[in-house]
């Protein structure tokens, strides 16, 4: 790769250092690379990198230091290890500093992410009371208004997004929850005046069937997938919802993926 015009510069200008930092590697291998934008620079996490020796150990270690990097994490089997990282890392969402999981799900571009928070907010401007599903770190979560009770399975991401919600006086409350395995009952989600789901790209049929059922009036469907996206808005549509509003966002330059941004009420 000799040019890319979808990567940010920051993260382009890593490509030649990384090949050359790798090329310590003997024999015949292959390295998976991370490479996140946080708040303090490139966050790089590199995967199936054996490092053996010390030649290999010294030039990760002069690659993090000669580029400036905020973090080098490496994941030698065990999960990843911190190799370099002189402050802790952070990215912020809505405003918020949150602690940031090597490799952790962000949204792909700053103007993607703010196209489709933009939305959220907007749909769920009078909402007191949400619950946002599927909240990864927060992004959606620390820009709503009012209350909100984020929901998330990864534990490392939760216990991120729990740090920082206990700096918002209780209007953020995170909660370790596997929407898959254990999905929001009827009960619980008619607490909420408002619930905004932003699933992977499967969909969520057994939570979305869970919110049909339930006395929620209005829901905010973020999806990187339509098809799955129709699946779950037919289940919600046959409930009694209708498609007040569907907005598109094309963050991914060139290419025929598209986000959704949608809006269901009753």
């Amino acid at each position: 790769m000799r040019e890319c015009h979808v990567l940010r510069p920051e993260l382009f200008s890593l490509v030649a250092p990384l090949r050359q930092m790798l090329a310590s590697q003997r024999g015949r291998w292959a390295v998976d690379v991370d490479l996140t934008l946080s708040d303090q620079g490139v966050d790089c996490n590199l995967r199936h990198f054996a490092m053996e020796g010390l030649a290999a150990t010294e030039a990760a270690l002069h690659f993090a230091q000669t580029n400036r990097l905020a973090r080098l994490t490496a994941d030698l089997g065990f999960g990843a290890e911190a190799l370099w990282e002189p402050e802790p890392v952070t990215v912020t969402l809505g405003g918020m500093r949150i602690p940031l999981p090597s490799s952790a799900f962000l949204q792909a571009t700053a103007d993607g992410e703010a196209a489709l928070v933009a939305a959220a907010r907007e749909w769920l401007a009078d909402s007191t009371y949400s619950a946002d599903l599927f909240a990864g770190l927060g992004t959606f979560a620390f820009a709503l208004p009012g209350r909100v009770a984020a929901f998330e399975g990864a534990r490392d991401v939760y216990l991120a997004c729990r740090t920082a919600a206990g700096r918002t006086a209780s209007r953020v409350e995170a909660h370790h929850r596997d929407l898959f395995r254990n999905p929001l009952q009827q009960d619980e989600l008619s607490r909420f005046d408002g619930v905004l789901i932003d699933p992977p790209r499967a969909g969520a049929r057994e939570q979305v069937a869970h919110i049909a059922s339930s006395a929620v009036s209005r829901v905010v469907y973020i999806s990187c997938n339509p098809a799955s996206w129709a699946k779950d808005a037919r289940t919600l549509i046959d409930a009694g919802f209708s498609l007040a509003e569907l907005r598109p966002v094309g963050q991914f330059r060139w290419s025929t993926h598209v986000e959704l941004a949608s809006l269901f009420v009753r």
